[in-house]
């Protein structure tokens, strides 16, 4: 198809990682040639997503995709609907990291939407293998694997100068102070790991860290935009992802693309972005003590870092690149635009 595509890009502002694939997705489609147009809704259209069956489809619209909480609402008559599933809520996997309120959140309202835009999708699509495999066996229905990306001339390394002898060896944590992010374990690990290390913690869409809160070794950073995430990485020695549940590794991503060896926990979409023993060291689900032997590790050899870190780089270039993924959404949109009219 030689023509740029209008793509309908509706999505409830939500401060997560699927805000940030919205943003990504449309920068990605305009850099392609093509014409996304971004709708965003409250927040609070999260908790009534039927209201939002009344938005007017822009005129001229190739192909609508959205996400699984709200897609079903956008569904309109002869347009393809695309949905991405960021957060498969019957994982197996994510289930035990719920709290009380969010399963119940999840259990009575959230599925009768998701299972709604499931059926209403011309086209489903995971954003990792493991998120993948689960959606195709409870469905019974194809489902694209498409992964995140990250735009590798933004996130990109930068030279580093020698570390200074003395100096703490920095590590970096982004994400929402919560115990599935592993947030919890920021002040044990700072305690066992003594003043040689820095924690520096920076929240993520949803929340901050509060300075009074953190235990001796860590610090908290301000929040800063996105286009200067880059900066951050750059700042730092290593990155540390503790996440007991993840549909995708953004942040794990990002620092390998900066060139950054990643220090974490092997949970499932960490262990899918990261190959333990080659970007990243990974130790066993809520072993601390596995993660501080790694820390250290990494702080006392300069050459495993460098190693680790170049590794990432070409992972990130290679497997979860923007002009990889976007190619994989324009194809399919293409191939639903040719199979007909839809719904």
């Amino acid at each position: 198809m030689s023509r740029p595509l209008r793509v309908w890009l509706p999505a409830v502002r939500a401060g997560s990682g699927a805000d940030v694939f919205v943003e990504r997705l449309a920068t990605g489609l305009a850099k392609a040639g093509h014409e996304p147009a971004v709708q965003w809704f409250a927040h609070d259209r999260e908790w009534r997503p039927w209201t939002l069956q009344s938005a007017v489809m822009p005129p001229g619209t190739d192909v609508i995709h959205a996400g699984s909480w709200q897609g079903f609402a956008f569904r309109r008559p002869g347009v393809p609907l695309v949905v991405t599933e960021h957060q498969y809520i019957r994982h197996p996997a994510f289930l035990p990291h719920r709290r009380m309120l969010q399963s119940l959140y999840h259990d009575m309202f959230v599925r009768r939407w998701v299972d709604r835009s499931h059926h209403a999708a011309d086209a489903l699509v995971a954003v990792s293998e493991h998120t993948a495999r689960v959606m195709r066996s409870d469905l019974q229905r194809p489902v694209h694997l498409i992964n995140n990306w990250v735009d590798t001339d933004l996130f990109a390394p930068t030279p580093k100068p020698k570390r200074v002898a003395g100096l703490p060896f920095r590590l970096l944590f982004v994400g929402n102070p919560s115990r599935w992010k592993g947030a919890d374990v920021l002040p044990i690990l700072a305690r066992q790991l003594g003043p040689g290390f820095d924690i520096q913690c920076l929240g993520g869409l949803r929340g901050a860290f509060s300075q009074k809160r953190l235990a001796p070794g860590m610090s908290a950073l301000q929040p800063v935009d996105p286009a200067a995430m880059p900066a951050i990485y750059h700042s730092v020695d290593a990155v540390l992802v503790p996440t007991r549940y993840e549909a995708f590794g953004y942040v794990a991503l990002e620092a390998m693309a900066c060139g950054l060896p990643v220090l974490g926990f092997a949970s499932t979409g960490t262990a899918e972005v990261c190959a333990d023993g080659e970007t990243a060291l990974l130790a066993p689900m809520e072993d601390i003590d596995g993660l501080v032997h790694r820390a250290r590790q990494l702080a006392d050899n300069p050459v495993l870092c460098a190693r680790l870190g170049e590794a990432g780089r070409l992972r990130a270039i290679a497997s979860f690149s923007e002009d990889r993924a976007l190619s994989s959404y324009i194809a399919l949109y293409e191939s639903l635009i040719e199979a007909g009219p839809h719904g």
